[in-house]
């Protein structure tokens, strides 16, 4: 049985793994590496990975704001290890990063500098795959003892054999029944859609006056226009019900 904590933070990283409804293949080598690591079974693994996959994992907020900036560096590597990072998986790291008192602008820098690592990695791999093969050495052959002079035959010649090339496991486009896209939304008074589509989630999760704040905090406006903001969001998605749900849950008493 691994350790308690580690077994926490392990459940954290499959539930951000499975934030889009799917598991890329790149997101599972990752998640093995860190069950190795973690000291983590493959038993023990393999279940996480179905309650995960079932959506019954939560996220646990570390103690101290040493071990709540690991697990966001962890979770950043695993949600865009298969090389895009899709508005759940943003949202999802975005509420997390509230925790630090991280804004979008420095957690869209780590997710930047996490993508761009994974595809320096890739390219070294590709130019360590495509390099040719070294030409075998000619052997000649021994010289006659007597006449007739022996001819020898031609060197054999030698056909490198065409470079198969298949896509890097990070860049693996998902099943298109697994996989979404991400929707085009409404356009609101110009704002990106992956900001929109967070500001929609705190209005639908939250209570109004942390809805209000989440939007004055993440738009940088003051009280008036975050309403405004507020009103023009529920008035162009009739279909958003405000609420209060708290995404981050604490992990159940074991």
């Amino acid at each position: 049985m691994a350790d308690p904590a580690a077994r926490r933070k392990f459940e954290a990283l499959v539930a951000a793994a499975f934030a889009d409804g799917y598991l890329a293949d790149a997101e599972k080598t990752v998640l093995e590496d860190k069950a190795f690591r973690m000291g983590i079974s493959t038993r023990e693994m393999h279940e996480i990975v179905g309650l995960g996959q079932q959506r019954k994992l939560s996220i646990g907020i570390p103690a101290t704001a040493a071990e709540r900036d690991a697990l966001l560096e962890d979770l950043i590597e695993v949600v865009a290890a298969d090389g895009r990072v899709e508005a759940p998986e943003y949202s999802l790291l975005a509420r997390f990063a509230e925790t630090l008192k991280i804004g979008l602008p420095e957690l869209r820098q780590r997710v930047n500098r996490r993508m761009q690592g994974h595809g320096d990695r890739n390219t070294r791999a590709q130019t360590r795959r495509e390099s040719p093969p070294p030409a075998p050495k000619r052997v000649e052959p021994p010289a006659p003892p007597r006449p007739p002079v022996y001819q020898p035959p031609p060197p054999p010649t030698y056909q490198a054999p065409p470079f198969m090339q298949a896509p890097p496991p990070a860049f693996t486009t998902p099943p298109a029944s697994a996989h979404k896209e991400f929707p085009e939304e409404t356009k609101v008074a110009d704002l990106p859609p992956v900001t929109l589509q967070l500001l929609k989630q705190s209005i639908m999760f939250d209570n109004e006056p942390d809805s209000l704040q989440n939007i004055a905090r993440t738009l940088g406006i003051g009280a008036e226009a975050s309403a405004q903001i507020r009103q023009a969001i529920l008035a162009a998605f009739p279909d958003l019900k405000p609420g209060s749900q708290a995404i981050v849950r604490p992990p159940a008493r074991r």
